[in-house]
């Protein structure tokens, strides 16, 4: 059975693990809703910058409500299950929840970039970074 993976921005990458949950038979796709990109008030530059990427993966755009164009794929491709990847952001929960009142949803944690052991100061970027920085430039150890 043929599995779709809804990729957002969150999510950027070909090796998320969400293609592994998914499986081999899977077709990934990218909304470009414009109503959730208004909402979201990105800048051209934040556009193009997710418009190029996307160009770079395995991915197929389309142009249309992310909900009802979701719904409307897996019905034509007879995927019964649709994975995403777990994601942060309000507006995208919302969108997920929409869809499990519709759909079989699978969430697809991420591994973290850095674990951090302490609580952070989240109101700037470079409170945070100046933390994981150091954990982020490390080796890994695998």
């Amino acid at each position: 059975m043929t599995a779709l993976v809804w990729l957002h921005e969150d999510a950027l990458r070909h090796d998320h693990p969400v293609y592994t949950a998914a499986g081999e038979d899977v077709i990934s796709c990218f909304f470009w809703d414009e109503d959730y990109l208004q909402k979201m008030d990105y800048g051209f530059k934040r556009l193009v910058f997710i418009y190029e990427t996307l160009c770079e993966l395995p991915v197929t755009i389309i142009h249309d409500s992310t909900v009802e164009g979701l719904i409307r794929l897996a019905e034509n491709q007879s995927c019964e299950t649709i994975y995403i990847p777990a994601t942060p952001n309000p507006l995208l929960q919302e969108i997920i929840v929409e869809l499990e009142h519709r759909l079989l949803v699978v969430i697809v944690e991420d591994t973290p970039f850095v674990s951090l052991t302490k609580d952070l100061d989240m109101k700037r970027f470079f409170r945070y970074w100046n933390k994981a920085k150091k954990l982020a430039m490390q080796p890994s150890d695998s």
